[in-house]
This record gives structure tokens, C-alpha cells and sequence, in this order.
């Protein structure tokens, strides 16, 4: 890895020679490479050069199949989502969950844009109840959340709605999936208790962005259902709630 100073300067380049403006770019490296996705390269360089959390990009190619249905749950503006759906193929099926409008919005552009008929944008929130919540949003757009900002006087506040997954997937409204990246700001215990039955009866694959908020629900969850927990960026087991600290993990069904 280049030295921060050294990673600073050549990101310094590179937004000097494409420009600070938001607007739909080509992602030329990493699984979306093709796709086109609206950014700025200011905020989002490591989308366009394939460089963002390249820890998920690595497990997505070998946990994700052709043909395999996928959730993303926290979808933003859908960078994971068309990495997924390169991996899924056009028999697969990814379903993104994503309540904050304008972050839809700009996803919806993108599976237009680059005619995806395999992504599905659900604009709810995964929750343990369906539907209406605050969440809020404090410094930008890929950050709002159900649990935290509580206490910021200048957080935004959005009523949106909640669905539970269990509800989603007995109505027949969404498959069971194979594999499932959770990335929710704090409520990742309310998405798993709302998709308890889904987890017990699939088994998927899960990558979860773990906070101190949902730690204690997720571990207690998972381990009662037979799961072991992995670091998703060393792939060192996690055998004990105390090195079950806010990052991103692998839980893998045994």
C-alpha cells in the first residue's frame, strides 16, 4: 500500500484531470469496470478505479456465483450493486435495499443507463418491523442513520419506510439469497431480526459493517443460528464478542 501522503498526491492528479463534477462517469477498473455510475471523483475516485473496499470485492468474487440471488442491503448509490451484478449475471438477481431518495434516484439512473434487467431497487429500509422511521443524515449521503445522530441539532431528518425481509421473502415477493452485504450505519441488528427466518432457512453468505450499536444483537443472532465470524479484511476467525468490534466481518453458515 502507497504511504498517505503519496496516495493524497495522486489522487490530487487524477481529480485534476477528470474534474471535480458530479456527473455519470465509466468505472474502468475493479468487478463494476464498464458500468457507469454518477459521482464526482473528488468523493468517489476509488469507485471509478475499482480501489473501494477492494476486502469486499475480493470475497464477492468467491462467494458470489452466476446465477446466484444477492441482497444488498445499504445499497448508496449502487456501487456495490453492479459489482455484484456483474458477478450474478444475467440470471442472477440482485436486491438492493436503498430509503434515501436521492441516493435512489441516482442508483435508478445507473440501472437504466447500463441496462441492468438483473438489479431490483427496493427504496425501503431492512428493519425488524415494516413501516415508517426517522433516519437521518449529518455530513453526507452515504452515511444517514436509523440509530445514530440522535443528538446533532443540525442532522437532517427523513421520514422513510421499513420493511421487514421475512415479510418480503414468505409473500414471494423476493428469493432467498445466497449471499448478503449489510452496510446500514448502526442498524444492522434490526435488519437480521427482521430477516431472521430468511437467514435460518438459506444459510447465505453474510458480510455485515458491524457498529458498537448492533454488535451484541448480531453476534447473539448468528452464533445461535450456527454461523462463524470471520474478519472481513485479515480473514483471522473471530472467536469472542470482545474482537467483535466495529468493522467489517465475513459470517460464514456452518
Amino acid at each position: 500500500m502507497l504511504p498517505p501522503a503519496i496516495r493524497s498526491f495522486a489522487k490530487s492528479c487524477a481529480v485534476l484531470l477528470l474534474g471535480r463534477e458530479t456527473r455519470l462517469r465509466k468505472i474502468v477498473r475493479g468487478l463494476a469496470s464498464g458500468y457507469r455510475i454518477r459521482v464526482s471523483p473528488v468523493d468517489h475516485l476509488g469507485y471509478l478505479l475499482g480501489a473501494s473496499e477492494p476486502h469486499l470485492q475480493r470475497i464477492i468474487r468467491q462467494y458470489v456465483a452466476a446465477g446466484d440471488t444477492v441482497y444488498d442491503i445499504g445499497a448508496y448509490i449502487g456501487y456495490v450493486s453492479l459489482s455484484l451484478a456483474k458477478s450474478v449475471g444475467p440470471s442472477g438477481q440482485v436486491i438492493a435495499f436503498e430509503p434515501i431518495p436521492r441516493n435512489a434516484q441516482d442508483f435508478r439512473e445507473s440501472i437504466e443507463i447500463n441496462r441492468l434487467t438483473n438489479v431490483q431497487l427496493l427504496e425501503f429500509a431492512a428493519a425488524d418491523q415494516s413501516g415508517e422511521a426517522v433516519i437521518r443524515i449529518a455530513e453526507n449521503l452515504s452515511t444517514p442513520s436509523l440509530v445514530w445522530h440522535r443528538d446533532n441539532p443540525s442532522a437532517i431528518q427523513l421520514t422513510i419506510r421499513t420493511v421487514q425481509i421475512d415479510q418480503l421473502v414468505d409473500s414471494g415477493s423476493i428469493a432467498y439469497p445466497r449471499f448478503v452485504k449489510i452496510d446500514v450505519e448502526g442498524a444492522e441488528g434490526s435488519v437480521l431480526k427482521g430477516m431472521h427466518r430468511t437467514v435460518a432457512a438459506a444459510k447465505p453468505i453474510l458480510f455485515i459493517e458491524c457498529s458498537d450499536a448492533g454488535r451484541e444483537t448480531t453476534w447473539a443472532l448468528l452464533r445461535e443460528l450456527g454461523y462463524q465470524c470471520q474478519s472481513a479484511l485479515t480473514r483471522k476467525p473471530i472467536d469472542s464478542l470482545e474482537e467483535y468490534r466495529h468493522s467489517d466481518f465475513l459470517w460464514l453458515p456452518t
